[in-house]
């Protein structure tokens, strides 16, 4: 009877070690070097109705460190699975062996079950046999080269546009703040540079009057005066005769462009300049105003 009843044991006994989760792993490579990635293998064999788990990058692989992780998808046979991961990890250390055993996890309602492979070793391979601790400078294995080599000037495009970019709102922004004062500046420039040429000219064709009186010379004066005062004043002054002029002015130039036209017409010579002085006078005058709209424009 005692030994019936130890039949079912026993058969419980086996049925749970039939449903054992097996695992297995090594390294594919027997060797690592310092910053080569080398490949670790890890199977598990369990039964289908188990939800199993491998590790991830979150798992602390020391004394490696984890590069990636390849996943092949799980296959089932005779109510067994199979899961297999293929794991890329890196080393920094120098120690001449280097161990490893990445655990399964079997993921129950309360807790998990951990399975552990055997642990599989790799051997560091050094890349220098041996580092002596001083050597002579003319035993060094220096090799010498002082051809030029022709290395090709790389331009850094995202440099050169932020560059260009802070350039560009930066002048936006000073001309937003200083425009006006700057444009108010070259305009003053500009009106005084004129001025200064335009009487320049004029009094060199009075002095060729003064010397010798011609009528052309006279045409020529009354002409460049005509001109700086249509740019000064923004009104047609070159395509008015005298008699316009006069009325635009309001008779203020009756008598000197009157003088001025027996000059160049009835060829007269004039007892003195005093006429085309003032002109010059008149000319000066609405310089003056002119710079005072732009000063306070």
């Amino acid at each position: 009877m005692r030994n019936i009843l130890l039949i079912p044991v026993l058969l419980l006994t086996l049925a749970a070690t039939a449903q054992e989760v097996k695992v297995r792993a090594r390294f594919i490579e027997d060797s690592v070097r310092i910053g080569v990635p080398l490949r670790y293998t890890l199977v598990a064999e369990y039964p289908s109705q188990y939800q199993v788990l491998f590790p991830d990058s979150t798992f602390n692989f020391a004394p490696f460190e984890f590069h990636s992780k390849k996943f092949i998808p799980t296959k089932t046979l005779n109510n067994l699975s199979y899961d297999s991961a293929i794991y890329t990890l890196v080393s920094f250390e120098i120690d001449s062996l280097q161990l490893l055993s990445l655990p399964v996890f079997q993921v129950q309602k309360r807790d998990s079950l951990i399975y552990t492979p055997d642990v599989d070793t790799v051997f560091f391979s050094a890349l220098v046999a041996a580092v002596p601790d001083s050597l002579a400078i003319n035993q060094l294995p220096l090799k010498t080269n002082t051809a030029y080599n022709k290395v090709s000037w790389i331009l850094n495009y995202p440099v050169l546009l932020i560059i260009a970019g802070t350039l560009l709102i930066g002048a936006i922004i000073i001309w937003v703040v200083f425009g006006k004062r700057i444009r108010k500046h070259f305009a003053l420039k500009n009106l005084l540079k004129k001025h200064s040429s335009f009487l320049t000219e004029f009094d060199q064709t009075l002095q060729k009057l003064n010397s010798a009186f011609h009528p052309d010379v006279a045409e020529k004066s009354i002409t460049l005066w005509k001109k700086y005062m249509e740019e000064l004043s923004a009104k047609p002054y070159t395509k008015y005769t005298s008699k316009e002029i006069r009325e635009l002015e309001k008779g203020e130039l009756t008598q000197a462009l009157q003088a001025v036209d027996k000059m160049i017409y009835a060829r007269l010579q004039p007892e003195s300049l005093a006429a085309f002085e003032q002109l010059k006078t008149f000319t000066i005058n609405q310089f003056n105003q002119k710079l005072q709209e732009v000063k306070h424009g």
